[in-house]
């Protein structure tokens, strides 16, 4: 119980009902933010574990848990809150196009979030900690601070949460400085900056303070530039098949974090989450990492290595 584990996600569960353009369902599926960041980490391994900080209701039962489980994260930091399991809808269109609609409405889903005091005392030598803070962007800029005074030297990646539409760059003040890697999505950074061109929204966020910024563009892959860090476009790497576009991006930000926790360096990381979030695509929910599965990591490593050097 809360033994010392590799990386976090410290974020959120949702059990998400599935539409598809074609007017198939699939109701119930396990989601998430942290979910898919959990996925994306441990495409690169099951070892050492890696740990969920998150709030569920009563619920979330034992089949739900075991489908984490079977990804070998450890539950020791998910807590029973007395609302159900917060639920979405995501409605996914012939061209990939995905919506969320909250069934769970926005200050439940706040008011059910973890706090700093959520995170196991063991956790916090983490080596990376993927983030998504919700309710306000103060309460983020709170958590930010709090976190750098216990756990200084943490790799730190954000991806803002549904909560922060509206907020703007400035917004996040002195918090974006001691982050690892800023990641939002495009829409997000459109919305963060007011800017139009990629290279634009990410050298925004750099000025208001971010060290590293990814900004993930779906199916036209990712740009990365930091202060000292080339400008990069990362291709998105072809899954096996496509199935659903759910929770890509945090898969992204799941395997950037624990790549840069184990030392790789920020484009070798952003090749690397390139990978995990073409596992993501595959499947509805949370997949199965079966016989073969490290040699087509290791293939489509090679794939958008050679597409990097192109």
């Amino acid at each position: 119980m809360n033994a010392p584990i590799e990386c976090v996600t410290f974020s959120n569960v949702i059990v998400d009902d599935l539409v598809m353009w074609d007017g198939r369902t699939l109701m119930g599926t396990l989601g998430g933010g942290g979910t898919h960041a959990l996925i994306g980490m441990r495409v690169w391994g099951a070892r050492p574990r890696n740990g969920f900080v998150a709030c569920t209701g009563a619920d979330f039962d034992l089949a739900m848990r075991a489908q984490l489980e079977r990804i070998d994260v450890d539950l020791s930091g998910l807590y029973e809150r007395p609302d159900p399991t917060t639920r979405a809808w995501q409605i996914i269109e012939r061209d990939d196009r995905r919506f969320e609609i909250f069934r769970t409405d926005l200050a439940t889903f706040a008011r059910n979030s973890p706090t700093i005091d959520d995170l196991p005392a063991a956790w916090r030598s983490a080596r990376g900690m993927h983030l998504m803070t919700n309710g306000t962007v103060e309460r983020h800029i709170e958590f930010v601070a709090e976190l750098r005074r216990i756990a200084p030297e943490m790799v730190l990646v954000f991806e803002p949460a549904p909560e922060h539409a509206g907020a703007q760059a400035a917004d996040y003040g002195d918090s974006l400085a001691q982050l690892t890697l800023f990641s939002p999505d495009i829409d997000q950074a459109h919305e963060l900056t007011g800017r139009d061109d990629v290279e634009a929204m990410a050298q925004t966020l750099l000025d208001a303070g971010a060290p590293l910024v990814a900004i993930r563009m779906g199916a036209r892959g990712s740009y990365l530039r930091g202060h000292t860090v080339a400008p990069l476009y990362v291709p998105a790497v072809p899954p096996r098949a496509l199935v659903d576009v759910t929770g890509a991006g945090n898969a992204y930000c799941g395997g950037f974090t624990i790549s840069l926790a184990r030392g790789y360096d920020a484009h070798e990381s952003a090749l690397r989450a390139a990978v995990s979030a073409s596992f993501a695509l595959e499947q509805f929910g949370v997949p199965h990492f079966g016989p073969g599965h490290e040699e087509e990591v290791e293939k489509r490593l090679k794939w958008i290595v050679d597409s990097d050097s192109r």
